[in-house]
């Protein structure tokens, strides 16, 4: 390892520092501001500087542990300690990306590469180290792995679609914005103050609060569902999709009349701020059975983008049709 000369380098940035410790120095100095006059909310500014703590945590762990090291042989993948491993070029059966935008809109990037003893491995990468990736998807298909960056039929490849990537991220952010909002309104609740200042009630507070604590647990418990039980797995003659505990069905491709892939751009305006709508991007697919059953599931195009172009292939090929029929 050490002496393998690397063309590219993917991932391994210290990004984020910065804005990571200028949260910190902020709030950590309301922090002991707040302490010091004796007003409860330094509860909630502590907070927000021990989740900067976390995110520069964060930050350090990246850019020491994930990346891609591609040279002219083959590429080291590290996503955490001790797990690092060095690819040859042979030993890939096809690599892949896909782009596309993110829930936020902007652009998101995975490469995808599947060894020949069939697991599939992902990771992400910036529009700025796209040469890398294209370089290590040329070098598999010069040695002998296939290029499917264009060409995405091979019938006997199977592919899955699930909610493990980015999945515990996710949940994980979302018990935070739990506990920020708990310690944004509890102190309020509980009347706590500066002393001598007019304090809040629980009456309409304590109403708030209970809706904010149901939607957030709700959101909460659809991602540790997605997490636990989304699947689409891909096959040769058909799919297996499962979205709940209860409703995993195997589909062969003749069995869907209609499919289609699906973009929904939802904008709103942002609270406070008069003529700035924040836009919002979802993509999902859609299917009828010849029960006349339609079926939807979301997918992050920029992760999942490929394997369902390869699922809406699959059935345009078993069934026939065109282009326009499919999407019709």
């Amino acid at each position: 390892m050490e002496n393998e000369q690397w063309k590219y380098k993917v991932g391994g940035r210290a990004q984020g520092i910065i804005p990571s410790l200028f949260v910190i120095v902020l709030f950590g100095g309301i922090s002991i501001y707040l302490f010091y006059i004796k007003h409860g909310a330094f509860l909630f500014t502590m907070l927000l500087t021990v989740i900067g703590v976390a995110l520069l945590i964060a930050c350090i762990y990246r850019a020491k542990f994930v990346k891609v090291l591609i040279s002219e042989e083959g590429f080291y993948h590290q996503t955490k300690p001790g797990n690092g491993r060095f690819y040859k070029y042979s030993e890939i059966s096809q690599a892949w990306q896909s782009m596309g935008r993110e829930l936020n809109g902007t652009t998101g990037c995975f490469c995808s590469y599947e060894t020949y003893e069939g697991n599939t491995i992902k990771f992400q990468f910036f529009p700025f180290e796209a040469d890398g990736v294209d370089y290590l998807i040329q070098r598999v298909q010069e040695d002998g792995g296939q290029n499917i960056s264009t060409d995405i039929e091979d019938t006997a490849k199977e592919y899955t679609i699930d909610g493990k990537i980015y999945g515990k991220t996710a949940i994980v952010a979302t018990a935070v914005l739990l506990v920020l909002f708990l310690a944004m309104t509890i102190p309020a609740m509980l009347q706590i103050g500066p002393i001598g200042a007019s304090t809040i009630g629980f009456g309409g507070l304590g109403s708030f609060v209970g809706r904010g604590v149901l939607l957030i647990g709700v959101i909460l418990a659809l991602l540790v569902v997605r997490y636990r039980c989304f699947k689409v797995k891909i096959g040769s003659t058909g799919f297996y999709f499962r979205s709940t505990p209860f409703n995993g069905r195997h589909y062969s491709y003749s069995d869907i009349t209609n499919c289609r892939i699906e973009q929904k751009v939802y904008r709103h305006r942002r609270i406070g701020e008069p003529g700035s709508n924040h836009t919002l991007y979802y993509y999902y697919f859609i299917f009828t059975d010849k029960d006349g059953k339609t079926t939807k599931f979301q997918f992050q195009k920029p992760i999942s983008g490929h394997e369902v172009e390869v699922l809406k292939k699959r059935i345009e090929q078993a069934n026939g049709l065109s282009e326009s029929d499919v999407q019709g």
